[in-house]
């Protein structure tokens, strides 16, 4: 009894998980260099204390991730418009339009 493998099916299949584990990872990028810029716009000091706390591969990493998360505010805008978790873009339409205004 022999096992046969396709090999096109299982390209396939490392192709797929490979495209998942790329995006997966930019997501996480992403999401963790917008935590790095906003901890460092809210707490400075912390921030420095850590940061020099790094070897200097991490400060590369850090620096690099806290321009992206700076460039991320600047593109997006603010996440929370109201606290109400809003939009900012809601919440102008709604002061030009009006709450009950048809």
């Amino acid at each position: 009894m022999t096992i046969t493998i396709d090999e096109a099916k299982l390209v396939q299949t490392v192709k797929s998980i490979s495209i998942l584990l790329v995006i997966a990872g930019i997501i996480t990028f992403l999401a963790l260099s917008s935590k790095i810029f906003h901890f460092s716009e809210s707490n400075p000091v912390m921030y420095e204390i850590n940061y020099n706390q790094l070897s200097t591969p991490g400060k590369g990493v850090a620096t690099s991730m806290k321009k992206t998360g700076e460039v991320e505010s600047k593109v997006l805008g603010p996440r929370r418009g109201n606290g109400k978790g809003g939009s900012k873009f809601f919440d102008e339409v709604e002061k030009v339009h009006g709450k009950g205004s048809k």
